[in-house]
């Protein structure tokens, strides 16, 4: 797996994602994320999107991983 973008929050956490293909972009957070990484039943923000840019806001302090399964090529910010 490659490198997995993420972001430390303090509170609130927002993600924008410019998607080239329609894909499943979601926000987990260290603890689903391990249990997304074994492939484990895990909660998450976000869904599948077909229209760009895609804006998910998480509240909840901690670190806070993007995934994007199917994009191909994306760019994101967090703020």
């Amino acid at each position: 797996m490659s490198r997995v973008p993420y972001a430390d929050s303090n509170g609130q956490l927002s993600v924008e994602v410019s998607l080239k293909n329609a894909a499943n972009v979601f926000l987990v957070d260290s603890s689903n994320f391990r249990k997304y990484q074994n492939r484990q039943q895990y909660s998450y923000h976000g869904g599948y999107y077909t229209r760009t840019p895609v804006t998910i806001r998480v509240y909840g302090a901690g670190r806070w991983y993007l995934i994007v399964e199917g994009a191909g090529q994306y760019q994101y910010r967090f703020y």
